[in-house]
C-alpha cells in the first residue's frame, strides 16, 4: 500500500474515532500509520531514488510529479487534522497529539538504532569467529610445517 494511501486510511479512521467519542490515547496505532505515511510521502519526494527503487517504465516527469502531489496531499491531511482537532477537541488536544507524535518518533528512532546494534553485533561475532577460526587454523600448519619439516 502506497504511503499516502495509508495515511489517508489512517486520517479517516482517526476523524471517526473522534467523531465516535474515542481519546486520542486511544488511537495511537491510527496515528502512527498516519504519522509514517505523511514522513514517508514528505520524504519520497526529497528522496535520490536508486536504479531499483525507480520503475523504469515511469518518466522521470511522472515521478516527480506523483511524489510532488503525495507530497502536497501529505501536507493537506496534516492541516485538515490540525484543523478537525483545534475545533472539535480544543488547542490542547493538538498539543497533545504532537507529544504523542514525537513519543511515536523516539520509540522508532530507539527501535532502529536497537535493531542496527544487534545487527553489528552478530557482524562483530561473526568477524571475530572467523579471525579464531584462521588462527587456529595459521597455528595448526605452521606446527604441521616445524614437525614434518624439521625447521
Amino acid at each position: 500500500m502506497e504511503p499516502i494511501t495509508a495515511a489517508v486510511a489512517a486520517f479517516t479512521a482517526i476523524k471517526s474515532g473522534i467523531q465516535a467519542g474515542r481519546e486520542l490515547q486511544d488511537m495511537v496505532g491510527e496515528l502512527g500509520k498516519l504519522w509514517g505515511g505523511l514522513d514517508t510521502a514528505r520524504a519520497s519526494h526529497t528522496q535520490k531514488r536508486t536504479k531499483a527503487m525507480r520503475n523504469e517504465f515511469v518518466s522521470v516527469e511522472e515521478e516527480a510529479l506523483k511524489t510532488f502531489a503525495d507530497k502536497r496531499k501529505a501536507d493537506e491531511i496534516e492541516k485538515e487534522l490540525h484543523q478537525f482537532i483545534l475545533y472539535t477537541l480544543g488547542a490542547d488536544a493538538w498539543a497533545q497529539l504532537i507529544e504523542i507524535r514525537g513519543q511515536v518518533r523516539k520509540q522508532r528512532q530507539e527501535q532502529a538504532a536497537a535493531a542496527l546494534k544487534q545487527k553489528r553485533k552478530i557482524i562483530d561475532g561473526i568477524l571475530i569467529a572467523a579471525a579464531v577460526i584462521f588462527s587456529g587454523f595459521a597455528i595448526y600448519w605452521m606446527g604441521y610445517i616445524v614437525i614434518n619439516k624439521g625447521f
